[in-house]
């Protein structure tokens, strides 16, 4: 049995953006259709970014009205997609005011055992509002979904003995925003802690 996987990233919708949506995912759509033609059954897998601003309901709301209804008639309806978030799917209005707080546990929090002992707080205390509005989106648009059950990451098991897991890069994530001591844009390089307990069970 073959299994194919299509790979979409960083499409970074945004509702005033028509004429880029009419004019290269449009395209893109047609493309795909033709192709598709040589695969049965594909799964999308969406890694980040679906929206440019993730804390604005109106952007996925726009994102469902104008790109699920593509992707379904062409075969890869919700049942099929994968879907992960990136950090443009974080709520930057949620982040802003923990900053301080988020840097500090996480500086705190030096080895990957202290940082997965103290995950369970750090989620439900810091990191689960900066993710509300990207929960909602992705349990529309995929029946896989990263974060709905465990902000953590998510696996399942697909036919023909596959299994899939993925894991929330972006949960530390400070995405772009400014330090709002020096005014300087936070790195996240190298600071992306990620949940490898839940993936080792």
């Amino acid at each position: 049995m073959r299994t194919t996987f299509l790979h979409l990233s960083d499409l970074h919708y945004r509702p005033e953006w028509p004429e880029q949506i009419g004019l290269v995912f449009d395209k893109f759509i047609e493309d795909l259709k033709r192709e598709l033609n040589h695969f049965e059954k594909p799964y999308l897998i969406f890694s980040g970014d679906l929206v440019r601003e993730g804390e604005d309901p109106a952007s996925y709301a726009a994102f469902h009205e104008n790109i699920v209804a593509p992707l379904d008639q062409i075969g890869l309806t919700r049942d099929r997609r994968i879907v992960v978030p990136g950090n443009h799917d974080v709520s930057r209005m949620a982040l802003k005011n923990k900053i301080g707080i988020i840097r500090g546990a996480l500086s705190e929090l030096s080895s990957e055992e202290s940082f997965l002992n103290e995950l369970p707080a750090l989620t439900s205390d810091l990191f689960k509002s900066k993710f509300d509005p990207y929960i909602e989106a992705e349990d529309k648009f995929a029946a896989m979904t990263c974060c709905h059950s465990h902000l953590g990451g998510a696996g399942w098991d697909l036919p023909g003995d596959i299994g899939v897991y993925c894991l929330n890069s972006a949960l530390c994530s400070f995405a772009g925003l400014n330090d709002p001591k020096t005014g300087e844009k936070i790195i996240d390089k190298e600071l992306l802690s990620i949940d490898t307990r839940t993936l080792y069970q």
